[in-house]
């Protein structure tokens, strides 16, 4: 077990020592947990801002005057040495230094992607929070990873990861998943959503939040980013572009999520989707899943599932009357404060809490309004484009361009309202995550040209 083996790491002086990339309301979440975690420590955090830096340990109820500021990777170790945690303006100093592990946070794509390659590259494990960057370039990252001998994986508490585990214990089973994913709030006009909509809509006052990060979750790019990593981890992917985000009391989420001829929504399972709490007129389901992952399953022969539906609710159970599929489901996720969980598995088990295992769907940008060329744009939740999940195959057939690497490009042609945008559309800055992508396309590229290994008689 996890909590008696963290023990141990501690009782033998051999406790984990973790550093974190970007102290942001993610970030110090996961400060503040891991202040009270057993058999592993926050040693060192990074970010621009030292106020925020300090704050994050502050949360966690560690005394102001303990943290000392580092300006290398030798100040860093010899704070971990006398068991103090450290705060630096410095990402470079923090992998260089003797942490274990690296938490990459900074939910910005070109800086999470070069900072997880750096850390793999200096031997170091890596959880990365920035899903963002993880469903541009991730299953690079992990091959990198895998070369490496340390670990690329997603996070525990974050939706990805925990809707990962429910399809993983499904498979473990003998179930055959029908869908997986996620709940959540949206309606398909919250598309058109820019920042501008944040503070109105969640109720906010002041300055003090990032109103394009919130515009991303408005818009529902955040939702196709997260479901595009589950697709990546589990070979699952989108029925259509951009997901049904059906309307789906969580009791009736079986008999929603199967084929058409069930009287569900799907056109095929083996599906990526996520349930909206809300219908298109923001009418509330009456007990909706927002917050909470899903797994719809098949029993594969009649008597599991009527075993199952015997119990009925005594155990939770929901069997869809058309369809005679169930479900497992978790109706919460704890964000940053279940980090730890990713380190000690990493750590003692050896295993990712979810990895990219190919690329299986991207986000594709399309846009919010009538572009013209010589338009610059702004990315993710901005004023420009929204993100759709779309099959990798598709988007490689069409030469769509990821909404990831957008960030900066400019248009060179004037693009139609809910166009999507492609390759030829655009001229993409030359950062390092597009030399990233490119090189895992070509990856992909020669993989798909490979024959199959042949099977042996055993």
């Amino acid at each position: 077990m996890l909590y008696s083996r963290l023990r141990q790491l501690d009782q033998r002086g051999e406790t984990i020592q973790v550093g974190l990339i970007a102290a942001g309301t993610f970030g110090t979440q996961i400060v503040a947990q891991m202040s009270h975690a057993t058999g592993m420590r926050m040693a060192a955090v990074a970010d621009l801002d030292m106020i925020k830096a300090r704050r994050a340990f502050e949360c966690g109820g560690g005394d102001p005057a303990a943290v000392q500021t580092a300006e290398n990777s030798a100040q860093i170790d010899a704070a971990i040495a006398a068991g103090r945690p450290a705060v630096t303006t410095s990402a470079a100093a923090l992998m260089a230094s003797r942490v274990d592990v690296v938490i990459e946070a900074t939910g910005n794509v070109e800086v999470g992607a070069d900072h997880a390659r750096s850390a793999i590259a200096q031997g170091k494990h890596v959880v990365m929070v920035t899903v963002e960057a993880d469903v541009v370039v991730g299953n690079h990252l992990r091959a990198l990873a895998d070369r490496a001998g340390v670990l690329y994986s997603a996070a525990y508490g974050d939706e990805p990861a925990l809707a990962f585990e429910l399809w993983d214990w499904a498979r473990a089973l003998g179930f055959r998943v029908v869908a997986a994913g996620k709940g959540t709030r949206y309606r398909t006009a919250f598309r058109k959503c820019n920042p501008d909509d944040v503070a109105g809509t969640y109720g906010f006052t002041g300055s003090d939040y990032n109103a394009q990060m919130f515009g991303s979750f408005l818009d529902g790019t955040k939702h196709n980013i997260e479901m595009t990593a589950l697709a990546n981890m589990t070979g699952l992917v989108p029925d259509v572009r951009g997901m049904h985000f059906p309307a789906a009391d969580y009791r009736d989420i079986p008999d929603t999520l199967c084929t058409r001829g069930q009287g569900g929504v799907l056109g095929q399972e083996g599906v990526v989707e996520a349930v909206s709490s809300i219908d298109e007129s923001e009418v509330e389901v009456e007990r909706g899943l927002r917050g909470g992952l899903y797994c719809v399953v098949d029993g594969q022969v009649p008597f599991i599932v009527e075993s199952l539906g015997s119990y009925g609710p005594i155990i939770g159970q929901y069997i869809g009357a058309r369809s005679g599929y169930t479900m497992i489901w978790r109706p919460q996720h704890w964000c940053g404060h279940e980090m730890p969980i990713t380190v000690a598995r990493m750590v003692l088990h050896g295993e990712t809490c979810g990895t990219p295992v190919g690329q299986y769907a991207d986000v594709i940008a399309s846009a919010k309004k009538p572009l013209v060329a010589g338009t610059v744009l702004d990315g993710e939740g901005g004023y420009c484009v929204y993100g759709m999940i779309e099959k990798a195959s598709v988007v490689r057939c069409e030469g769509l361009v990821p909404l990831g690497l957008t960030q900066g490009a400019v248009l060179l042609r004037d693009v139609a309202e809910d166009e999507a945008i492609r390759y030829e559309d655009v001229e993409l800055r030359q950062t390092p995550v597009l030399e990233m992508r490119r090189l895992q396309d070509a990856a992909e590229e020669v993989s798909a040209s490979e024959p199959p290994p042949m099977e042996t008689e055993t």
